[in-house]
C-alpha cells in the first residue's frame, strides 16, 4: 500500500487555496449579506440601529476584501504556486443556512441577530485560516514563508479588528434592545458566540 508524502511545503500550499476560496466567497457575499440588513420593512428604531451598525461593518469588511485577495495573490507568489482554491464546506454551509433564514423567518426584529450571528461565524471561519495558514509558514522558516506571513498579517489584523467590532455589537444597547423586545427575549445570549 502506497502513501502520498505530502511536504510542509504542498501542506501550506493547500491551506492557502482554502484560505484563497473563503476570501473569495466571503467577498461574493458581502454584497448580498450587506443587502439582506439593509432590507427594513418594520420602522423599529431599535431594528434600525442595530442594521446600521452591523451593515457599516459589513460594508467596511467589504471595502478591505479586495486588499485581501491581492495580498493572498502575494503569498501565492512568494511559494512559486499559481493562485488556485478548494473547497470549504463550512463556509458554503454557512452561506446555504443563511439563504434558507432569508426565505423562512420573516420577523424583521430577529434578522439582525441573525445576521450578526452570522457574520461573527464567517469572521471566526477566516481567522482560523489565518491563524492555521500562517502557522504553518512560520514552520518552514525560509524566506518564502516569512513572505507569505508577510503577505497575510495585515488580513489576519482586519479580520480580527472585525470580530471585535461584531462581538462588541453583541454586547450593545441596540441587541439587548433587540432582545428585550423580541420573542427570544429569554433565549441564552451564548447563541451569539462565534465560538460555539
Amino acid at each position: 500500500m502506497s502513501t502520498i508524502d505530502t511536504t510542509p511545503h504542498d501542506a501550506l500550499a493547500a491551506e492557502l487555496e482554502r484560505l484563497y476560496s473563503i476570501e473569495r466567497t466571503v467577498h461574493a457575499q458581502l454584497e448580498t449579506l450587506s443587502d439582506d440588513v439593509a432590507i427594513d420593512t418594520l420602522d423599529d428604531m431599535r431594528v434600525l440601529e442595530c442594521r446600521e451598525q452591523l451593515q457599516y461593518a459589513i460594508d467596511a469588511h467589504r471595502e478591505e476584501s479586495e486588499a485581501h485577495l491581492e495580498r493572498i495573490e502575494r503569498a501565492f507568489d512568494a511559494l512559486g504556486e499559481e493562485p488556485a482554491t478548494r473547497p470549504v464546506p463550512e463556509v458554503d454551509g454557512l452561506i446555504a443556512d443563511k439563504e434558507k433564514f432569508n426565505n423562512v423567518v420573516l420577523n424583521d426584529g430577529l434578522r439582525p441577530l441573525y445576521y450578526v450571528e452570522t457574520a461573527l461565524k464567517l469572521e471566526a471561519i477566516e481567522c482560523t485560516a489565518y491563524e492555521r495558514t500562517m502557522a504553518l509558514a512560520s514552520a518552514l522558516e525560509d524566506d518564502a514563508a516569512d513572505e507569505v506571513v508577510d503577505a497575510l498579517g495585515e488580513n489576519y489584523d482586519d479580520e480580527r479588528t472585525l470580530r471585535d467590532d461584531l462581538e462588541s455589537m453583541t454586547d450593545g444597547e441596540p441587541i439587548d434592545a433587540l432582545l428585550a423586545a423580541s420573542p427570544v427575549a429569554d433565549a441564552d445570549r451564548s447563541s451569539l458566540d462565534p465560538s460555539i
